[in-house]
Parts: structure tokens; sequence; C-alpha cells
């Protein structure tokens, strides 16, 4: 979401709970810096003074029209994490806001619904309905499949920033006329630096990597897997997976497995595998049957660049860090959070 808008939305919220309430509340700052060794870096610190305690939050604002988002932002700010997380957002529907009270997500939004808890402080306020003059953000390019294609090139090697067109294309596997508007509207939404006709003393940046890779992972699951062509088998071995190598076959582990390889922490229940073409001969040497509930999916490889990670045949941190995120398994949250500790955080510091 871009600052400004985050702002105002985050003002507009903190205007309804004023008026709802009877509280006081204010803005302390606008993106501080948090958490172990200040690398968490919210929206804002807020303060809500009730009668005899003050409380403060760290805000996210986002547009939450999924669960899967609500889990996201859950596992990237545990429910013991101080200050608690107050998410913030445009409108939050009756049934999202069901859901925040199952995973103790406190919410606030600009129709002045909200859930807020602190040592004497219990308020919950829902079906308020959305504000008429409330604006939808245009989404723009980036959020349909070829536009995804593009940004996730993009996060996987931001040194495709200063390449051409062409080359960006054939990195992200898509038409030459799509990456133009995409780069339009990344650079509009203040995703990347300003074209280099304009500064031409500066490279191409990401501004806020770890933002366009949020709105990457809660739309990918929608928008761009679906497209994959999916198709699901059942292996006549449970325990095949362990001793496979799937390399030979031109594809690559993604989800669960990959998750095990690269932090050693799942024991796998679904295998998840990308391949440019159906890998029939490894369908044939693994003795797989369709099976539309199958545990084996086999997924379109969308990319074309190797990624640089200790496991060779896995997918980018980013995208085995997508497939954990679309779940809804304590698990592989866990492990999508150690994969983005481990490898998707310091990359993107790095180019900071």
């Amino acid at each position: 979401m871009e600052k400004t808008i985050a702002r105002d939305i985050v003002d507009r919220a903190l205007t309804r709970i004023v008026g709802e309430t009877g509280l006081k509340a204010r803005v302390v700052k606008w993106e501080p810096r948090l958490g172990p060794q200040d690398k968490i870096r919210p929206d804002a610190l807020i303060e809500i003074n009730g009668q005899q305690q003050k409380y403060r939050f760290a805000v996210e604002a986002k547009n939450v029209d999924r669960f899967e988002t609500l889990h996201q932002i859950r596992a990237f700010w545990p429910k013991e994490e101080t200050p608690q997380l107050l998410l913030v957002a445009p409108y939050i529907t009756p049934t999202i806001a069901d859901r925040c009270r199952e995973i103790e997500m406190y919410f606030a939004d600009t129709a002045g619904n909200m859930y807020l808890r602190g040592p004497g402080l219990h308020v919950y306020v829902v079906g308020k309905t959305k504000p008429p003059e409330l604006h939808v953000a245009d989404v723009g390019r980036t959020i349909n499949p070829a536009g995804l294609r593009v940004a996730f090139a993009l996060l996987c090697q931001p040194e495709l920033l200063n390449a051409t067109y062409r080359e960006i294309a054939a990195r992200a596997r898509v038409a030459l006329g799509t990456v133009g508007p995409v780069m339009k509207d990344l650079e509009r939404r203040k995703h990347i630096t300003p074209d280099l006709a304009v500064e031409p003393a500066r490279r191409r940046r990401l501004l806020q990597p770890d933002h366009l890779l949020q709105e990457w992972v809660a739309v990918y699951p929608a928008v761009l897997r679906p497209k994959l062509n999916i198709r699901r088998f059942r292996a006549r071995h449970p325990k095949w997976t362990a001793g496979a190598n799937i390399r030979p076959y031109n594809a690559l582990w993604g989800g669960e497995i990959a998750a095990n390889k690269l932090v050693g922490y799942l024991e796998p229940q679904t295998a998840t595998i990308y391949a440019p073409q159906l890998p029939r001969q490894l369908i044939v040497d693994q003795k797989l049957r369709a099976d539309i509930n199958g545990d084996v999916e086999i997924l379109d490889l969308f990319w074309n660049f190797q990624a640089t990670t200790p496991a060779q045949d896995v997918v980018p941190p980013i995208l085995a860090y997508a497939d954990l995120m679309a779940t809804t398994d304590g698990r592989n949250l866990e492990a999508a959070k150690m994969i983005y500790e481990r490898y998707i955080g310091p990359s993107f510091a790095n180019q900071t």
C-alpha cells in the first residue's frame, strides 16, 4: 500500500476510534523501527489513552479481502510481540472480523469497525457498513498473471531493474510488450525508483522490496498460481520424496519440501513440483498416478533464471515462502517465517 494512502487510512481509522469509543488516539511515530535490532518497521506506532492507562500498538495498514492475508500478518507479528499489532484497513467485513477474533488480531477500519484489547480495555464493534466514499485503489498492471511474473523476477533478481525490457521479458517468461506498463505501474506506486531518463545518474532500485513482496505473496495464490496448469498425483510410496532427485527431470521442489531443504524444519506432507513441462518420465519412474486429491502437485515453472540457494533443486526462496504462506497450517507459516529471516530479509537488506 502506498505510503500516502496508508497514512490517510490510519488517520481516518483513528478518527473513528475516537468517535466510537470516546478514547483519545494519536500517532506517536510514522514507520518506527521496532523489534530485535530494529528490524521490524510497521507503518506507524500509535497510542490510545484509556481512563487509567495508555495502550500502544504497532500499526500495519493493509487491504484485507482474504484470510491468507491475516495469517501472513500474524506470522510476522506473533501475539506475544510487544507492542501488540493493530491491523488498520479501509474496511473489515464481518467474516474477516470473526477470523481476527479467532487469531487475536486487533483491527480498526475507516467505517468504525474495530477490535481492541488490553488490560482494562475491550472494544469490539462490527457491522458498520462500508463508507460510500471509500476509495478503491487502482492496483494497476502488476496485479495480473503477467505482471506478477515480472514482479517475481525483479524481487528475485533486482539487478534486472537495470536490464533491457527484452531481458526482463525473457527472465519473466512474458511478452515484451508486458514489461513497459508493469514498470510504469511499479514506478507510479512507488515500488521502484523513477525512470533513468528522468534521473540518468541513478540506477533503478526497489524502494521497499518487502512491501512489494507482501503484495505479491497475498495475490499470487489467487491470481497467478491457478494459471500454472496444476496437476495432482498420488505416489505409491508415501516416503518417495526423501531420496528422490528431480533435477535430471528439469524440475524443482517448492512448498514444504523446499522448506525442509532450506531450513530443515518441516516433515513434508505435500510434494510441490515446478517444471517447464509435465515431467512424464518422473511420473513413470516414481509410479505417480493421477488423483485430484493427491498429495503431489506439479505446476508450470514460470521464470527463466537460476536462483542462488544452498539447495540447487529448490525454487527461489520467495516462491517457497509464498507456497507456505498460502496455507493456514501453523508449522508451514513458521517455516515461511524462517525462510524469510534466513534468505529473503537479508537479501533485501543488502539492496538498501
